[in-house]
């Protein structure tokens, strides 16, 4: 029986669009849920529109760059680009 891991890295290798679809989603709405706030909250606090907020969320869109970049920077998550070669880690970070 396959494990969740497995089922990841398989879409991952399979879908890339789908698995970056997957793991936007969920780092939103475990943000999301972590802060309290429903989608109406965290529209009126970022001016995203809630059916925007309520599309990504149900993994019907990909947030543009500067839509995902405001609800990080509200949902206090940064975005990090990683070399593959060197390992190294820098962030993504906008002011809003």
């Amino acid at each position: 029986m396959k494990t969740f891991d497995d089922l990841r890295t398989e879409l991952k290798k399979r879908n890339p669009d789908e698995f970056f679809k997957m793991e936007i989603v969920g780092k939103i709405l475990a943000a999301r849920d972590r802060k309290g706030w429903s989608q109406r909250e965290l529209s009126r606090i970022s001016g995203i529109p809630q059916k925007t907020i309520s599309r990504i969320e149900n993994g019907k869109d990909i947030p543009n760059l500067r839509t995902l970049l405001t609800l990080c920077n509200y949902l206090d998550l940064e975005i990090s680009l990683v070399d593959k070669e060197t390992k190294d880690q820098q962030s993504a970070t906008i002011l809003v």
